[in-house]
């Protein structure tokens, strides 16, 4: 199976369209006026999606809401097309950290690149969606068009992995690219007829044609026990920004409280429209998101078996090799997370 990641280790270049800066907070950092930047330390994190996706909304909570100023640590939020464009700018040593696709994480680790994740989402809310009357079941996919956001980005592994599901693969199927979160527009507007999409983005688009379009399936019920998303980091980056990481884990945890509390749901909905969506359907989709446990409340959101399970659906699906396939002391470091814990609980 062709990488996406064949050319990872050259120079990325990431045009203006590709990257820019997400305007979350004055690039001076995220003190006071009169604060010397020197002390506080600044983490460049990668977002996936122009606006930014659904996993997005968390480190913007944490911008907005004044988190990442509480404690202490400058985070410079860009936005990327694709989560796949973020990870390879990590790789390339162009940013800090980014939300990751966990395939992509362990495909490049798989070739050396030292990558390790230090927060997660274990709980994927991709779903496939049709409006094509003859597409209502995962069989049916076959030879139709399905949106992604790239070959070998999040939705295009998420989608293979849903296919297993009743015997179909990636090849069987004709993926059409739409970055980031373009597809729900697609789908309105008639260019594409089945897509993989968010939960948000789901009932945006039944919002807009006033119906309830064909959910074919899901991956949280047909692909269950797999990973969503790692913010993840390079070893010698985690190393020499160890405390500003500490920081931004512990504002993020502080965030998630922030925005789970039902008394701020109006609020949280009110800054959800920064992926694309009204206020309405933010709403609806927030306490969906809770109710699923899509943001791990109590604990770094990268469970083991979780980890082991993708790793070996990614082998299973070609993107690894068995013999160079990471292991879960690899690619994941706990203590981050229980020093932010810490930190964040005041103890």
């Amino acid at each position: 199976m062709r990488t996406p990641w064949a050319a990872v280790k050259a120079a990325v270049a990431i045009t203006a369209g590709t990257a820019s800066v997400l305007a979350l907070a004055a690039c001076g950092g995220s003190s006071g006026g009169s604060a010397s930047s020197s002390s506080i330390p600044t983490i460049t994190l990668g977002s996936p999606g122009v606006p930014p996706v659904i996993s997005g909304l968390l480190p913007y909570v944490a911008q907005k809401e004044g988190f990442y100023q509480k404690f202490k640590v400058n985070v410079v939020i860009r936005s990327f097309q694709t989560g796949t464009d973020a990870t390879r700018a990590v790789a390339t040593g162009q940013i800090d950290s980014a939300i990751m696709p966990p395939a992509q994480l362990m495909e490049l680790a798989s070739t050396g690149v030292p990558l390790v994740g230090i927060q997660g989402q274990e709980v994927p809310d991709w779903l496939v969606a049709s409006t094509a009357a003859g597409v209502k079941t995962c069989r049916q996919l076959k030879g139709q068009g399905v949106s992604v956001d790239a070959v070998g980005g999040i939705r295009y592994v998420a989608l293979s992995s849903m296919l297993k599901s009743c015997g179909l693969t990636i090849q069987q199927i004709k993926p059409l690219v739409f970055p980031g979160n373009n597809a729900p527009q697609g789908m309105i507007a008639g260019q594409i007829k089945v897509g993989v999409l968010h939960l948000n983005e789901l009932i945006d688009v039944n919002t807009q044609l006033h119906k309830q379009v064909t959910v074919v399936m899901r991956a949280s019920q047909v692909s269950p026990n797999n990973m969503y998303e790692m913010y993840g980091v390079k070893k010698p980056t985690l190393a020499a920004k160890h405390t500003a990481f500490v920081r931004m884990i512990a504002a993020q945890i502080a965030a998630l409280k922030w925005m789970t509390n039902p008394a701020n749901l109006d609020k949280a909905a009110q800054l959800g429209t920064v992926v694309g969506d009204s206020t309405a359907v933010m709403k609806q989709a927030l306490q969906q998101y809770f109710q699923m446990g899509f943001w791990t409340l109590n604990g770094s959101g990268m469970p083991e078996a979780n980890i082991n399970h993708t790793i070996a659906v990614q082998i299973a699906v070609g993107n690894l090799k068995q013999a160079s396939a990471p292991s879960y002391a690899q690619i994941v470091d706990q203590s981050i997370y229980q020093q932010a814990a810490k930190l964040a609980s005041g103890s």
